[in-house]
């Protein structure tokens, strides 16, 4: 039995914002995001988690 694509243990993916930026004319038949740069390396998108996941919830008034 083969191995599904799903099972596998993939490598993390590095994500290297200059390089997509200066290729970005690769991309623009694809992801707007892409061709415009507007990613976020797993560092900032952990960072940014922290940040919301410290918030304070309002209060909920029909509480």
């Amino acid at each position: 039995m083969s191995e599904e694509i799903w099972d596998r243990e993939l490598p993390p993916i590095r994500i290297n914002k200059d390089t997509i930026k200066k290729q970005a004319t690769r991309y623009r038949m694809g992801s707007v995001r892409l061709a415009l740069g507007r990613i976020k390396t797993e560092e900032e998108f952990e960072e940014d988690k922290r940040e919301i996941i410290k918030k304070q919830f309002p209060k909920n008034p029909l509480q």
